[in-house]
Order: structure tokens, then C-alpha cells, then sequence
């Protein structure tokens, strides 16, 4: 038979048991509401490496090889100003957005707490929208970036496929607002700054 103290061990090994259980408000609606439960830290890893992956679009970019020449306007990275890079402008701000919501929201409730019950509520609702619009929206959007313009390192031959037959308009047509090089260069810079946030909050966090 189980001694009383091993099964008292057990459960508070348990992290969602105490939050349940706990007179925290916030853990309380994390864990019972949450759809997003993953701990802030984790959700900015998450951005990060969202962010790092938006960063890999000018290599990628500098790989053309010389047969998709006549579907862009240039080859060079930081003169290219593709209108698909409106999704990946979207994208980049709402990880950057969301990295500092979030962090504002953790500073808050370390400052504010014990938080109450309509405060707590408060701070979780716009925590988890902005944790789901960066790691969905965001990340959707980021994704689709990067999937187009890998497009181009298969050839002229894929790209002609898909601006024929899928696109059904230039995604790749020259426009005003941010270059392929720029875009690269700030997801790299905005990776840091979520790393940075994430280090700052250290395990409190989690």
C-alpha cells in the first residue's frame, strides 16, 4: 500500500493538478480555458524560430540560378521587392507584436499579482490572442513566404508552373515597400530580440 506521502509527491508533481488547484486566477483560466497552454517561454521560442525561418529567404533568394531571370525583375536580394513579401511583412510584424504583448503581459502579472479575477481574465484573453494569431497567423503567413520564394531555387521551369497554372497572377511583380535583403536582415534582428525578451523573462516564464 502507498504511503500518504508518496501520493502527496506525486501530485504536486503535477503542474496542471496545482494550477487547477492553486489560488491563481490566471494558472486557473490557463489551464481550464486555455487553448494555448504552452508556457510564454515556449511561445517564443516558437517566434523566434518563425522569425528565423522568414530570415532564410535571401539566401534562398541568392541561389537563383540564371533561368528564372526572365520571372523576376533582379537578381540582386536587396533591390527585389516582390508583392508576395506582403505576407511576409504580416508576418513579421505580428511575431515582433506578439513577442512584446506577451512580454508586457508577463511583466504585468509579475508586477500586478496576485492578479484579480477580472484582471486575470483580461490578461489571459489578450495572451492567448496574441499567442495564437503569432504562432497561426503569423506563422502561416511566414510560411507561405518562404515556400514562394523557394520556388525559384528549383528553376524557371517550377516557376513558370506555378505562376501559369497555381498563382494566376505575378507574385514575383516588382513593387514598392521592403526588399528580399531588408525583410532577411529584420527577421534576423527581430529573431534576437524575441531570444533576448525570452532570456530576460528566464524560467519565471515558463
Amino acid at each position: 500500500m502507498p504511503d500518504d506521502s508518496m501520493r502527496d509527491d506525486s501530485a504536486s508533481a503535477d503542474p496542471i493538478t496545482d494550477a487547477i488547484l492553486s489560488e491563481s486566477a490566471y494558472e486557473r483560466l490557463r489551464y481550464t480555458e486555455g487553448v494555448i497552454t504552452v508556457p510564454v517561454s515556449r511561445v517564443l521560442i516558437y517566434q523566434a524560430v518563425l522569425l528565423a525561418l522568414l530570415a532564410t529567404i535571401l539566401p534562398l533568394y541568392a541561389f537563383y540560378p540564371p533561368s528564372v531571370g526572365e520571372y523576376v525583375p533582379t537578381f540582386d536580394p536587396f533591390l527585389a521587392t516582390p508583392k508576395l513579401l506582403v505576407l511576409g511583412v504580416v508576418g513579421w510584424v505580428t511575431e515582433v507584436t506578439a513577442a512584446l504583448l506577451l512580454a508586457g503581459l508577463w511583466w504585468y502579472r509579475r508586477r500586478r499579482g496576485p492578479l484579480t479575477e477580472a484582471q486575470a481574465r483580461t490578461v489571459f484573453d489578450v495572451e492567448q490572442i496574441a499567442a495564437g494569431l503569432s504562432i497561426v497567423t503569423g506563422g502561416l503567413a511566414i510560411v507561405v513566404t518562404v515556400g514562394l520564394v523557394s520556388l525559384g531555387v528549383f528553376g524557371g521551369s517550377t516557376m513558370a508552373i506555378y505562376l501559369e497554372r497555381v498563382a494566376g497572377t505575378d507574385v514575383f511583380a516588382q513593387t514598392t515597400g521592403v526588399s528580399i535583403g531588408h525583410l532577411s536582415v529584420l527577421s534576423v534582428l527581430g529573431c534576437l530580440v524575441v531570444l533576448a525578451i525570452r532570456t530576460v523573462l528566464g524560467q519565471e516564464a515558463d
